[in-house]
């Protein structure tokens, strides 16, 4: 029956079941001038989902999470502990409550249609707090296992591991969702996959199937796509614009 893909922007996309089941990842809107990311068309305060699922603590992957758990009170949060540590400074209740959940490397979550499965990423999980002070944690992938759907490899921020390959063994994901961009950073592309490593994460998944994100430039693409078409010609780029809806099995 597949499922229905929004894409938000930057590493945003909205996982709709078939059952009608909401699942968010990284909810970055608000974009940064500085970095010269742009801002998502779409309007935090009009999304409802279900459950926010977050890699890391950092800003372009974490921004409006609480702004979206303000529109409805069950939206829930999943993360790990530095995620949940900002939940709970703001009010949102500790990892006891029933908002938050907590997971880590090799634990999984199950909810309605999604089981989540949580992969360490080779990254670094960082946020400066409003007292000065810094907050660390574990960046995390994601295997989204979705009933009646496909199994989705979710990248949040990696850097490449040659684990991905046991992933793509473990789980025979059918697409993947990965970075191949960057933030400007004082004019040079601060990536974590650029095109060529990218495209060396997508064929250790064997997925059939990727959606670039967390890129700026269009030539990020179309280097990305050049490289792919080397290692994995039989894969297909899904390109996603912010605000396109596709479905898919």
């Amino acid at each position: 029956m597949g499922i229905k893909l929004e894409y938000v922007g930057w590493s945003s996309f909205i996982m709709t079941s078939p059952d009608g089941m909401r699942v968010m990842t990284d909810p970055f809107l608000s974009g940064n001038e500085n970095y010269k990311i742009l801002p998502s068309p779409v309007d935090p305060k009009d999304i409802i989902v279900d459950l926010i699922i977050c890699s890391h603590c950092s800003e372009d992957h974490f921004a409006q999470t609480f702004d979206i758990m303000d529109n409805d009170p069950k939206t829930k949060l999943l993360g790990d502990l530095s995620t949940l540590a900002l939940a709970e400074e703001a009010g949102y209740g500790n990892m006891w409550g029933e908002r938050t959940e907590l997971i880590t490397s090799g634990a999984y979550y199950s909810q309605g249609d999604f089981t989540i499965h949580a992969t360490s990423a080779r990254h670094i999980a960082f946020r400066r707090l409003e007292n000065g002070t810094y907050i660390t944690g574990e960046p995390m992938c994601f295997i989204i296992q979705i009933k009646d759907g496909p199994t989705c490899f979710f990248g949040g921020d990696t850097s490449l591991t040659y684990d991905m390959k046991l992933w793509g063994e473990l789980f025979k994901p059918d697409v993947a969702f990965i970075g191949i961009g960057g933030a400007d950073m004082k004019g040079r592309c601060l990536s974590e996959l650029n095109a060529q490593t990218a495209a060396m994460c997508v064929e250790m998944l064997g997925v059939k199937k990727v959606i670039p994100m967390h890129y700026r430039l269009e030539e990020h693409l179309s280097d990305f796509k050049k490289y792919l078409v080397e290692l994995c010609p039989e894969c297909e780029v899904i390109a996603m614009k912010p605000l396109d809806i596709i479905e898919f099995e």
